[in-house]
């Protein structure tokens, strides 16, 4: 599994957390956002998301989705995870956080 997060904070300028990756064994894309730190419940889940799931095949879906929350996140993310899921990468973790 490739990990891709990113701290940062949303709209009202609370503290979120921000993984996007790809399972290369159940081979999908996911992406969850948590308040602060892993500890809280998440705000979003992929695995909450009728749309989403562990279907999902899609990186730039959770663009919109981010955006609706009112995060913003590095485009490297994306290309990353999308470069990640056509090399069938696992095993990475990368901090998007400067």
């Amino acid at each position: 599994m490739s990990q891709h997060v990113f701290r940062t904070t949303d709209r009202v300028g609370q503290l979120v957390t921000v993984t996007l990756g790809y399972d290369r064994p159940l081979d999908y894309v996911f992406c969850t956002v948590f308040r602060g730190g892993e500890e809280d419940s998440p705000l979003y889940t992929n695995l909450d998301d009728e749309d989403a799931g562990t279907h999902l095949q899609e990186v730039s879906y959770y663009r919109s989705v981010l955006e609706g929350l009112g995060i913003d996140v590095p485009e490297t993310m994306f290309a990353e995870v999308e470069s990640d899921q056509a090399n069938v990468v696992g095993n990475r973790f990368v901090d998007h956080t400067k």
